[in-house]
């Protein structure tokens, strides 16, 4: 009897430990519910304020961008591309950057194109008879030089297309320089003579001048049947081009450049 009895309390306490563990578990989850129930009017609240303050902070920012800032050009240059007001601006000017120092600007040589011309000089002798007669070829050998005046660059000269974002820079055409003929590059053939011709043609500096003229009259000639100035423009745009794009990328980089001529 007494070990029955024994086994009876043994088991009444161990279901009374898992009672209070269970009461403990349910009062823990109760506990936890309560507090989110006593909470919800709180987070209600705060989330009704935030619908209604944050629509009102965004529009006093927008009042105070409407006020601080403005899309009206800045007097005095060329380009605005941020109007703070009081609080300064930022502004880009293409005029300075491309005229910069009047007295640094110079002609800008685009386009080379050599030319020649061959000349025949005849000495006739005693009666003009072929005998007498000596005969020398000589050959000139030139470069046109085309160049671009970039100190007549004016401020009329540029103009920009904000919407399209494009300066337009018009230069003068090229223009050709004087037929440069050097000493070096003139071929003197042979000279041939009649049967009792000797000795070599001579000539005075004057004949020689008179010679070489006749010559670069010839050269040029050739260069305007061929219309190479028309062939220089074309490198005029695009060495006007190269030389001042970095420049206006450097200025504002979302920017192009156009070159046409006056």
């Amino acid at each position: 009897m007494s070990d029955k009895k024994e086994k009876k309390e043994f088991n009444e306490e161990e279901l009374l430990k898992k009672v209070e563990k269970a009461a403990a578990r349910g009062t823990g989850r109760s506990t936890l519910k309560n507090i989110l129930i006593s909470a919800l009017p709180t987070l209600l609240a705060i989330g009704l304020l935030a619908y209604l303050v944050v629509p009102k902070i965004n529009s006093i920012n927008q009042g105070l961008n409407s006020v601080f800032h403005f899309d009206e050009p800045v007097e005095g240059h060329d380009m605005t591309i941020e109007n703070d007001s009081i609080f300064g601006y930022t502004a880009a000017d293409f005029e300075e950057a491309i005229l910069g120092d009047s007295t640094k600007l110079k002609k800008l040589e685009v386009f080379k194109q050599k030319v020649s011309d061959v000349s025949s000089i005849t000495d006739t002798g005693l009666l003009n008879w072929g005998i007498f007669t000596k005969n020398q070829l000589i050959t000139y050998n030139g470069t046109a030089v085309y160049t671009v005046d970039l100190s007549a660059l004016r401020s009329t000269d540029i103009s920009f297309n904000e919407e399209e974002k494009m300066i337009t820079l018009k230069i003068p055409h090229a223009v050709q320089e004087e037929i440069n003929i050097p000493e070096d590059e003139i071929q003197f053939g042979d000279t041939t003579k009649g049967l009792l011709a000797f000795g070599d043609i001579k000539m005075t500096a004057e004949q020689a001048a008179q010679i070489q003229a006749e010559a670069r009259k010839k050269m040029q000639k050739k260069l305007d049947e061929d219309n190479v100035a028309a062939i220089a423009d074309r490198f005029a745009k695009l060495s006007v081009w190269e030389l001042y794009n970095p420049i206006i990328k450097g200025v504002a980089k979302e920017y192009s450049l156009e070159v046409v001529f006056r």
